[in-house]
């Protein structure tokens, strides 16, 4: 899922996707929180000094995991996003909504959230920051939460649709809340609600 540096050293990166491949088979049979990095070592038959050169512990693993599908749905926040992308993301979540529920709640929501969060901010360019009417973060924190809770939703099955229509209305509703959330932009003003 992670874009390979093209200048890092081959060894390096077939040793990192041997630690996110061992990552992803433990996840797929066990929860989150009954993982150690003792059982990744185990898996991928890297030694622990080596998988700390890469990560700092399994909560970074699982970040590093993310990193594809995030910088993607984190597009959405910008004037470019790409509906078919998000929807080919969603579609991914869907044919592996077994573990994207397994890591979508419980201990790992924590760090997935974090993460989400964390590329909606990077994705917030320099120009959108001064723009906006409240802290980076707390407007990262809003888009964020706007797009993760109904693919949560979508995933556990309470409400049935496409992910053709989820990633329109998730591009829709990102970018009507990214520009609420800009300053000098009035939504209540503009429908009479504000004195």
């Amino acid at each position: 899922m992670n874009k390979p540096d093209p200048g890092e050293d081959p060894r390096r990166r077939r040793t990192r996707q041997d630690l996110l491949a061992a990552f992803f088979s433990l996840v797929l049979n066990r929860r989150y929180h009954e993982i150690r990095v003792a059982d990744v070592l185990s898996r991928s038959g890297v030694s622990r000094s080596t998988f700390y050169e890469h990560f700092r512990n399994k909560d970074e693993l699982l970040s590093a995991s993310l990193e594809g599908p995030f910088q993607i749905l984190a597009t959405l926040v910008g004037t470019q996003s790409d509906a078919g992308r998000v929807q080919a993301i969603l579609e991914h979540f869907w044919e592996n909504r077994a573990l994207a529920r397994s890591l979508f709640q419980g201990t790992a929501l924590r760090v997935v959230r974090r993460t989400l969060v964390a590329h909606v901010e990077a994705a917030l360019d320099r120009d959108q920051r001064s723009r906006l009417r409240i802290p980076v973060r707390l407007a990262a924190c809003s888009l964020a939460d706007g797009m993760f809770s109904p693919i949560v939703a979508w995933l556990s099955g309470e409400a049935k649709c496409g992910a053709h229509e989820l990633a329109l209305a998730l591009q829709l509703s990102t970018a009507a809340s990214a520009r609420a959330l800009q300053a000098g932009h009035s939504p209540l003003h503009e429908h009479g609600n504000e004195p």
